[in-house]
């Protein structure tokens, strides 16, 4: 009976330090991990870590330079203002422009007023005049007739673009096209807009030079002009025209 109790006593403590060994080898096997666990996050933070790429430099745009100023357009002729003449007309051959220059506050005739396209020709002389006599209708050379003509000197003028026949719907409108171009046997032709301004704002004795010279030489440019349809109904008749009959107008 002794040796019962002595052998059921031996069975449990062999299992009782079973349990134990497998309990220590279950806590050295997770403590094993763990180790390994913290072995490899230590690696890992003591590796050298590539370098980060360096920032491309944005290259600072180089600033536009400063444009140079236009230095202001000074004539060469004689710009001394005429008591009584409020402008001076400036015809440049070359560009066929037309400038009118107003007084300024010397009374000299340097302040551009307004500019206008015209057609001069081969006659057309260069030098200073004055204007004299004035027409609202004034025959021409080839049997035709020009609007609103003021006359430089001799035979030359300012008038419209030439019509067959003292009516306003006659226009010559192919030579109204050529505006812009040489043109003329030697008068200034000019729109109506721009020749009745002259005839009705410019005195007799009004100062003119014709000059040749670039288009640094006209402040104000060329303003330009809309060609004429010459299929259209109206083409007899100057666009600019301010007459109150004048299809244009209604158009």
């Amino acid at each position: 009976m002794k040796s019962s109790h002595s052998s059921a006593r031996q069975a449990r403590h062999r299992k009782f330090v079973r349990r134990r060994i497998l309990v220590c080898l279950a806590a050295l096997l997770l403590l094993g991990a763990l180790i390994g666990c913290l072995a490899f996050a230590l690696k890992g933070c003591s590796e050298k870590q590539p370098p980060l790429p360096a920032p491309t430099a944005v290259p600072t745009p180089s600033p536009e330079p400063t444009p140079t100023p236009k230095p202001p357009f000074v004539p060469t002729w004689n710009t001394a203002g005429l008591e009584g003449f409020p402008y001076l007309i400036a015809v440049n051959r070359q560009t066929q422009t037309v400038t009118v220059y107003e007084k300024d506050e010397s009374g000299n005739y340097t302040t551009p007023h307004s500019a206008m396209i015209c057609s001069t020709g081969t006659h057309t002389p260069v030098g200073e005049f004055n204007t004299t006599d004035q027409y609202e209708w004034r025959a021409l050379e080839g049997n035709v007739y020009g609007q609103y003509a003021t006359r430089i000197t001799g035979h030359i003028l300012f008038h419209s673009v030439p019509y067959l026949k003292q009516d306003k719907s006659s226009l010559e409108s192919e030579e109204y096209n050529k505006l812009g171009t040489p043109a003329s046997l030697g008068c200034v032709r000019l729109r109506i807009q721009d020749c009745k301004w002259i005839y009705d704002e410019c005195p007799s004795g009004t100062p003119v030079v014709l000059f040749d010279g670039d288009e640094s030489m006209d402040p104000l440019g060329n303003p330009g002009f809309e060609p004429l349809d010459l299929t259209s109904a109206n083409a007899g008749w100057d666009p600019t025209d301010p007459d109150t009959a004048n299809p244009w107008l209604a158009s």
